[in-house]
């Protein structure tokens, strides 16, 4: 029999409280708040759309889902809270470019609300997931650390309007067009002109 083999057979036993990691510890004696972030509505490829996650730890939920003035669907959730916290949001960078308005990392007041935002513009058109995240930076053995106490999916999607798409083909089809299209209509119009005007030597 291999050394320690009858271990394996041995039945799991949940730790007792006083035996709970130094995580677990930290994260059960964080304080919670109300957070709310917005989801925005469709847009198109030439528009872009502003998502906010604000954290209120001296608000009420709809006090926070209030303070959200950017369009869209305003989710909000109860979440743990420490007195450093980062937010950010991620999706296909091939599809959504992203640009953070706040600094990633924020000091979390208990009196005054904290809040995140990031730009987004869309690349192509489409469905498109965005995820986003919540940590709180604490210090596990003197180091600080993100714990991570939330993460969301959401959609946005992305519209192209009929003018958009005639705008994109020219762009992408210039060349074509010009050699198929406009020079021969500028020959025709010149056999036109000096067919209706021609020559005299005065």
């Amino acid at each position: 029999m291999l050394a320690g083999a009858d271990g394996l057979h041995k039945p799991f036993q949940h730790p007792a409280e006083d035996e709970l990691t130094d995580v677990d510890k930290i994260a059960a004696g964080l304080a919670k708040a109300p957070m709310a972030f917005n989801t925005p509505p469709p847009i198109t490829i030439d528009d872009t759309a502003t998502v906010e996650l604000r954290v209120g730890p001296n608000q009420t939920p709809e006090e926070v889902k209030k303070a959200i003035t950017y369009p869209g669907t305003i989710q909000v959730h109860e979440v743990r809270i420490s007195n450093r916290m980062q937010a950010d949001i991620s999706g296909d960078k091939a599809v959504l470019s992203i640009t953070s308005l706040d600094p990633d990392i924020q000091a979390v007041s208990g009196q005054s609300p904290t809040n995140w935002r990031w730009l987004i513009k869309p690349l192509k058109e489409g469905k498109h997931t965005v995820a986003v995240k919540l940590y709180a930076l604490v210090k596990i053995d003197g180091t600080p650390t993100p714990l991570k106490i939330a993460s969301y999916d959401g959609t946005i999607v992305v519209t192209v309007t009929t003018r958009q798409q005639v705008e994109a083909f020219v762009k992408q089809n210039w060349q074509w067009l010009w050699t198929m299209i406009f020079v021969p209509a500028g020959g025709l119009w010149w056999k036109y002109r000096t067919k209706k005007e021609p020559f005299n030597d005065s």
